[in-house]
């Protein structure tokens, strides 16, 4: 199987759009002479071409092969590879399409196997057609009219009003850190604002901080419903199938055998008006990694029930009320959150030397940081089901993570200094989806008797 030939125009017009950039930036300067001009376009068009040339080449010796066990890349110009990839290795299958690859009839193709950190092969470009086939070929023997014959029924699509309730309560942390980049990097800017409109200092401030608040809303809201359009979950044999986007167009796969962790998460808006999300995590890929890596929700919002209904069907989960970590936990939550009070109220008045603000301020603190440890105390704790190990937390964002015992590969028990002094331990559970620290489940803060007992009885069950 070749690339699609289109691939070679849109490849080369890519790489070169960065020198049409510099052309126009360059062109504008009025001081350029005609004999400039002619050299910055024949120059450009030097470039281009030889770009073409050159993706001609890798077209040319890039070659893909089903064998009988494995996936076979050939590919290099200056330098030839061969890679071949098990197909009992291969976790995951999805297909990328933007815009500009749905008008050209170009896909781009993921293979992800297991670990997870990165992707095995990322196939630039395929036809649309072969993408399909070859995806379909490589998900479990699969073909594309059992495919084709699923998509009829979706198990789930998103309404328009969850996907309205989805983006308007979701945040999105890059557009976070964007724009508190922004007003990192160009406080000068700010401030001589500020100064032309003549506004006080401290309300121009503030309006700056609600406005940075609303843009990093807003984009956020853009971009979850952008990413979400038109989702829908098809289900197979042994797969859950998935297609969603409105610019970029993603469709892959889940393999029910493959299937590390489900977790069902809710922020505090969702919670209350009854929805949440189911995630899933497989070795290919987990939840933490960037949305055009792989399906980080298998469902992005629905009722609770509705989410349960699923959650048991795809991975046969049971939900039972889970037990509190030990009271000592909530102690050291509150004394943790009381001491990063008073240190805050000491900064406060070390700024303002007024010591009417800094009681008013640490009284409130104080009383906050009480409810806080409560809160983060309530909303931790676990449970030993039947197939799964059980474990939830979180109060703004609540997650309630279900591991089936067969997929353990990691107990650890540890405990920082502090915990030592507590009498408390926190129960690492890794899998083999378990990418990064971020993404690990663990059973904070339970007493350190009790942690054992845990590790034990889940080491017995798997």
């Amino acid at each position: 199987m070749k690339l699609a030939k289109a691939s070679i125009l849109y490849r080369a017009l890519r790489n070169s759009a960065s020198l049409g950039a510099i052309f126009i930036f360059s062109s504008s300067i009025q001081e350029l002479s005609l004999i400039a001009v002619i050299s910055i376009i024949v120059g450009t068009g030097l470039i281009i071409g030889v770009n073409l040339v050159w993706q001609y080449l890798i077209w040319r010796n890039y070659n893909l092969n089903l064998e009988e066990n494995n996936l076979k890349i050939t590919k290099g110009v200056l330098s030839k590879e061969d890679r071949k990839i098990p197909f009992d290795r291969i976790q995951n299958v999805d297909i990328k399409r933007n815009i500009v690859h749905r008008l050209m009839g170009i896909s781009q193709l993921n293979v992800e196997t297991a670990g997870g950190n990165k992707t095995e092969a990322s196939i630039k470009h395929l036809r649309s057609e072969d993408a399909t086939q070859l995806r379909n070929n490589l998900s479990e023997g699969e073909t594309a009219d059992t495919y084709e014959g699923s998509q009829r029924k979706p198990e789930y699509q998103i309404r328009k009003k969850e996907l309205a309730l989805l983006s308007l309560t979701s945040i999105d942390g890059r557009f976070i850190a964007a724009v508190g980049t922004l007003f990192g990097v160009a406080p000068s800017i700010m401030e001589s604002t500020i100064e032309e409109i003549s506004l006080d200092p401290t309300a121009g401030s503030a309006i700056l901080l609600i406005g940075g608040i609303g843009a990093t809303w807003a984009l956020g809201a853009a971009s979850t419903f952008l990413r979400y359009w038109k989702f829908k979950l098809y289900e197979n044999e042994d797969s859950l199938r998935y297609e969603r986007g409105l610019l970029n167009r993603a469709e892959g796969e889940i393999p029910l055998q493959k299937i590390q962790k489900l977790t069902v998460e809710e922020n505090l808006a969702q919670r209350i008006l009854g929805y949440a999300t189911l995630k899933i995590d497989t070795a290919g890929y987990s939840p933490t990694q960037s949305a055009t890596k792989g399906p980080e929700a298998a469902i992005p919002l629905a009722k609770q029930e509705r989410i349960e209904q699923i959650s048991r069907k795809v991975a046969d989960t049971t939900k039972t009320p889970p037990e509190a970590i030990t009271t000592k936990a909530r102690r050291r939550y509150v004394f943790r959150y009381t001491l990063l009070s008073l240190i805050s109220s000491s900064v406060i008045y070390y700024f303002t030397g007024s010591l009417v603000l800094t009681a008013a301020l640490t009284t409130i603190l104080t009383a906050a940081s009480a409810a806080a440890g409560h809160l983060k105390w309530k909303n931790i704790g676990y449970s030993i089901n039947k197939k799964h190990v059980v474990t939830s937390k979180g109060f703004w964002n609540h997650r309630t993570s279900y591991i089936p015992y067969f997929r353990v590969q990691n107990l650890i028990e540890t405990r920082s200094i502090l915990q030592k002094k507590w009498g408390v331990s926190t129960l690492d559970i890794d899998t083999a989806g378990t990418g990064n620290i971020l993404n690990r489940t663990h059973i904070p803060d339970v007493d350190k008797a009790k942690a054992r007992e845990l590790r034990q009885e889940i080491f017995e069950r798997f």
